[in-house]
């Protein structure tokens, strides 16, 4: 009876350490669900008349979620919300979680939809998950001494709907990696030429960035939406 009593008891153990693992609130979360960006986590960055809102049109969950907008043809120009000074934990190798909706359609051009790096935006170290030719692109750039190293992939991008998006930034060694509904799609490694090797490119993750960056010219309008953005030292996977 004892024995029975035991392994009964080891068994709850471990399945609530289990539950516990898959139910743990990841460090960094952001569902938009107060209606507004909170000013003493997000800064906004924004060029021509694009836009940045927390709104109701469009949520994947609950009744909020953030749109990025480029309103008309454009060139060079961006709408990011950024966020500093990331957990620790974070810094060298970590995995996010977004549900984005684009819409109608992306321009056939590099378009940046996030990126983890150093501070000093527009111009510092990051790597990024970004689009060209309606395929993912994962690229590490380096736009304080110069240099980056860029891979394009993966399946075709979903338009029109909600999809989770999932990445894994890692800067030792440097390398990006990509899901899309759960599926893996894209991954590579990060090498730069003068740099002694792969590791520490970036030099640590401090900060985040949400929305778009075009790198050459917009023939058309889009939209970007974003929804509970998660970070964390794991694969997190979809809203539970």
């Amino acid at each position: 009876m004892k024995a029975l009593f035991c392994a009964a008891a080891c068994a709850l153990a471990v399945a609530t350490g289990a539950l516990a693992q898959q139910t743990k609130k990841p460090l960094f979360t952001e569902d938009f669900e107060s209606g507004a960006l909170d000013p003493r986590v997000w800064s906004q960055e924004v060029t021509g008349d694009n836009v940045l809102k927390v709104q109701t049109d469009k949520a994947a969950h609950g009744r909020y979620a953030l749109l990025a907008r480029c309103p008309a043809p454009s060139q060079r120009t961006y709408a990011f919300i950024l966020a500093k000074n990331l957990p620790e934990a974070l810094r060298q190798h970590h995995f996010g979680r977004a549900y984005v909706y684009i819409t109608p359609k992306l321009p056939a051009r590099h378009t940046i939809f996030l990126t983890a790096g150093t501070a000093g935006f527009p111009k510092y170290k990051y790597e990024e998950v970004a689009t060209l030719n309606g395929k993912f692109q994962l690229t590490y750039v380096d736009q304080v001494d110069g240099g980056e190293d860029w891979h394009s992939g993966g399946t075709d991008i979903p338009l029109n709907r909600w999809f989770l998006l999932e990445w894994e930034f890692n800067d030792r060694p440097d390398s990006a990696a990509v899901w899309m509904d759960g599926e893996k799609v894209y991954d590579t490694p990060f090498t730069f030429k003068g740099t002694g090797g792969s590791t520490d490119l970036v030099g640590g993750f401090t900060d985040i960035g949400f929305g778009f960056r075009l790198w050459g010219a917009a023939p058309n309008a889009f939209d970007v939406y974003y929804d509970d953005i998660a970070l964390d030292t794991s694969r997190i996977g979809p809203v539970k």
